[in-house]
């Protein structure tokens, strides 16, 4: 694949998780269709459908401060395929805390799937469960 399309795909991962941690509603809608579905393990035990099930998440977690003491994310090993105008990113997500001083590392492993629209790309679907540290 063509690396400066990879780097575009892992630079919206990217940019849309920045999102997701400070609370930005505007930002990641313009990152997603609103018929989005996931499947997120530690929030439900069946796929949740629509946008709109994110965006009240995101809004009570910022009137929560509920990234409260996470530090810094990094995404390990992270790949993009693309197939036609759609593209998949997979990833381990690794979310450093400080809680009283002290590290706490939480991990997810993730697949997010994109589409291009008119150029741009918007993702429909992710899928979220935690991994072990």
């Amino acid at each position: 694949m063509d690396q400066s399309l990879n780097d575009t795909l892992l630079s919206l991962t990217h940019r849309m998780l920045v999102s997701i941690h400070e609370g930005d509603l505007e930002t990641y809608s313009s990152m997603c269709v609103p018929q989005l579905t996931c499947f997120e393990t530690d929030v439900a035990p069946f796929r949740i459908d629509g946008i709109d099930f994110h965006l009240d998440l995101m809004r009570s977690t910022r009137e929560n401060n509920g990234f409260a003491g996470l530090v810094r994310f990094d995404l390990l090993t992270p790949s993009a395929n693309v197939y036609g105008e759609s593209a998949v990113v997979t990833y381990t997500r690794l979310m450093t805390y400080s809680i009283d001083k002290k590290p706490l590392f939480r991990a997810f492993n993730e697949s997010r799937v994109f589409v291009r629209f008119d150029g741009e790309w918007k993702m429909v679907h992710f899928h979220r469960s935690q991994a072990a540290v």
